[in-house]
């Protein structure tokens, strides 16, 4: 365990000996914000986000001290990974046995955290709450009530919407203690101080702070109002988008492997809480000695601030929300299946047969088959999709580091290719999630800098959001087509380089930043 899993992370996040595997999902957005913020941008006023920038300011610190390099979020992945792994382990020790102690971290890392190799703020926020019930789990003293809460204030700085339903969770479960310990009132009052008042010690400054730099109405705005009200109005933000990204495109075997452990999250999550306090209800409380009371009482933790983690997401359940709350409902199961009986040894035989192949045959097939190079601005990088790479390989020859340049429903070319976005949003969709007055800076940020090239997406054309009909982003498309012309297709990931028209592209817009010569693709 203790040298597979980091061995099996590098491997899957590093071509030998140290090239970085570039994976864009969303962490380029963190990405791209961290280096305008390194720039001294703003966020909230100059730049467009809803989350605390837990994830932003770490990266900028990460850029300060080595510089913008393509090889940081492939490090910071395998020590999320590692991280991940040592909480749950800690975890586990306290409520299982044996061997066992060690399934649910290979679980979560073969079956969940190699599915996503992308270190957004949902992996962050999700260690920082893992750690939080780590701390917990052997004994509840004062101190480690602390702890937990600064620790879900971590977690509120990088998800605000995950540390607030975290620290709720841990909040129920001090009710539950003190009702089923039949504690004094004011020991639940003064514990309760414990858990909220360093919660509120870190939080409350950072917004402060927020909303003294950027003005209140201006944070309330992004942080609250427009989740409130635009968030659902995105396809990716209802519950649509349940069962919705299946596993697709992948090697023969490895599709197959991926649709299981597909199935088995989706059943898994809230199925193994229910069964949880179903079982809980129906036990024979007058049977219990010390031991089996306190592997209940850290039980019930787990189940508790799991199940405020798991209603934290079920309005927009999309896979990667449902494997970075799934840790707590991974080891539940583990202790569920712990028994003697033939079902129980089949299903811990599943999971271990499931764990070891995810976690060796991921790596294996990522460093033994096909891939290509790019010496890039911020590095050498590896690619493992032809079709990606030549997309990648194209920009890079069309662009020098430095150039406005707009990638209008994604973002994951800016970090890489040491591009600049220019307008205030990373992208834009095909529904009401956008806002106008977004779509009004992207089409002036375009005309001021005369960006020469944009990358626009047929999915903005074919709205799939609930209620949307494509108008959202009219106005920009309406422009596009009036200043732009399409050169180059690239049919696998349905998107068009345009070129700005000949009258106007010679005095095409560089960044602050561009610099003279044009990087070289290897392949």
């Amino acid at each position: 365990m203790y040298i597979l899993a980091p061995t099996c992370l590098y491997f899957d996040a590093f071509v030998l000996p140290h090239t970085p595997v570039y994976e864009g999902d969303t962490t380029p957005i963190y990405l791209l914000e961290a280096i305008k913020m390194l720039h001294g941008q703003v966020i909230y006023r100059d730049f467009f986000q809803f989350t605390l920038p837990g994830t932003q300011v770490f990266y900028m610190i990460l850029f300060r001290i080595f510089g913008v390099r393509a090889w940081i979020p492939s490090a910071v992945w395998v020590g999320l990974g590692i991280g991940l792994a040592w909480t749950c382990l800690a975890i586990s020790k306290q409520v299982l046995s044996g061997s066992l102690v060690y399934l649910p971290s290979l679980l979560f890392l073969g079956v969940c955290f190699f599915s996503e190799p992308d270190p957004n703020h949902h992996w962050f926020s999700t260690l920082a709450c893992m750690a939080a019930i780590a701390v917990l789990t052997p004994q509840r003293t004062p101190s480690r009530w602390a702890a937990a809460g600064a620790l879900c204030a971590l977690a509120t700085l990088f998800t605000h919407s995950r540390g607030i339903v975290a620290i709720a969770g841990f909040a129920a479960y001090l009710l539950w203690e003190w009702r089923a310990k039949k504690q004094e009132w004011n020991w639940l009052m003064k514990t309760a101080a414990y858990l909220l008042f360093p919660f509120l010690g870190v939080t409350v400054p950072v917004v402060t702070y927020l909303a003294w730099k950027v003005g209140p109405k201006v944070f309330l705005n992004c942080t609250v109002v427009f989740l409130a009200k635009y968030w659902s109005k995105w396809f990716w933000g209802t519950r649509y988008v349940y069962g919705a990204d299946l596993p697709t495109d992948l090697p023969i075997g490895i599709e197959e492997g991926a649709l299981s452990m597909w199935i088995f999250i989706h059943l898994l999550l809230p199925t193994v809480y229910i069964l949880f306090f179903i079982q809980y209800c129906r036990r024979d409380a007058g049977n219990r000695d010390e031991v089996s009371s306190r592997v209940e009482d850290r039980l019930m933790l787990l189940a508790i601030v799991g199940s405020a983690l798991f209603l934290g997401i079920v309005t927009s359940p999309v896979w990667f929300r449902l494997i970075s709350v799934s840790p707590p409902a991974l080891i539940l199961y583990m202790w569920m299946i712990r028994g003697n009986g033939r079902i129980a040894s089949v299903f811990r035989g599943t999971a271990w047969a499931g764990a070891m192949v995810a976690m060796l045959v991921q790596p294996i097939v990522l460093q033994a088959g096909w891939k290509a190079y790019l010496d890039t601005p911020t590095g050498r990088t590896a690619f493992f999709d032809s079709d990606h790479y030549e997309k990648f390989r194209w920009i890079l020859q069309h662009t020098h580091p430095g150039d406005y340049f707009f990638q209008a429903d994604d973002c994951d070319e800016y970090f890489l290719l040491g591009l600049q976005n220019p307008a205030r949003v990373s992208f834009v969709t095909d529904s009401t999630y956008t806002r106008p007055d977004q779509v009004e800076n992207a089409v002036e940020m375009l005309e001021k800098y005369h960006v020469h090239w944009v990358m626009w997406s047929a999915w903005l054309d074919v709205p799939r959001s609930p209620g949307s009909d494509g108008s959202a982003e009219r106005p920009l498309r309406m422009y596009l087509r009036s200043r732009y012309h399409p050169v180059k297709d690239f049919d696998d990931q349905l998107e068009e380089a345009w070129e700005r028209n000949a009258p106007e592209a010679a005095t095409s817009g560089r960044g602050l930043d561009s610099t003279a010569g044009k990087s070289r693709a290897q392949p």
